[in-house]
Order: structure tokens, then sequence, then C-alpha cells
């Protein structure tokens, strides 16, 4: 979610990080409706038309704060979205039956994100940490030639 601070010194380093999160859905419902007939028997007329809605709901937090890294190791910010879970069921309605039914049921449970203060709860910031591959090292110690090299 943020940068990541590597620490290739020999005493612990901190840097302020920033982090940016988005979160959105898109809920959407169309329909289509067909008219038809014929003008004395000789023209036939169709006429189709279309409609359709979309609801979209997007949330952008962001922040900064210092992050720690002891030698050799990789630090960085990690959010944990809150999230939701709402059961229900759907219900699908055909114009003709489909397997001797014009009605189905499903039920589902859908998760998706949710907003701070859903339930009493928030999304957790947590700074992270992990040693460095020996690959982040060695890119340490070749950063370090290139500077005592010029």
């Amino acid at each position: 979610m943020s940068d990541t601070l590597y620490n290739c010194s020999s005493s612990e380093s901190t840097k302020k990080l920033t982090w940016t999160q988005k979160v959105g859905s898109t809920d959407s419902v169309g329909v289509s409706v067909t008219a038809g007939g014929n003008i004395m028997g000789i023209i036939d007329l169709s006429v189709t038309t279309n409609y359709g809605h979309s609801w979209t709901k997007e949330t952008s937090e962001s922040d900064e704060q210092n992050v720690t890294a002891k030698p050799g190791e990789a630090a960085w910010i990690s959010r944990a979205q809150l999230m939701r879970e709402v059961s229900g069921t759907w219900q699908t309605h055909y114009d003709s039956p489909k397997w001797d039914h014009y009605y189905w049921y499903t039920p589902d449970t859908i998760t998706s994100p949710a907003e701070n203060g859903t339930g009493g709860k928030n999304s957790a910031i947590v700074v992270k940490s992990r040693p460095m591959t020996d690959a982040e090292k060695q890119s340490c110690a070749d950063s370090r030639s290139k500077v005592f090299a010029k």
C-alpha cells in the first residue's frame, strides 16, 4: 500500500511513508423493451428501447506516518480493509417457464468493502517489516559501490 523502506545501513532508519487506498463498487440494472406490430398488414414495425442505470460508490483514504526499519530490514505500511457480508436470496423471474418454474430462488452471501464505522469497527493500518532478501542486500551493495566510484 505504501512505498517500501529498505534499510541498507548498520543503524535503525526512519522515513515518512504515504499510503493511499481507493475502494469502490458499482451496481447496475438494465431493461430492454420491444414493442411490435404492423401497419395495415403491410409494414412490420418493431421498436426496442433500452434503459440502464449504474450506481457507483467510491471512497479514497490516504495518510502518512513514520516507519522505522532495523538494519537489513524492509518496512512498509499495510491496510486491512474493513469488509462486510450481506446474505439474502436472489429471485429470478422468467417470462416462460424454465424447468417448469417461472420463479427461481438462490441463497447467496456477498462480501464487499465497508465504510469505517460500520458495526463500530474501522479498517486497520499496520506497519510491517521483514528481513531483506539477498537480492535486496546486493542492490544496497551495488548502490554503495556506484556512490564511491564517482
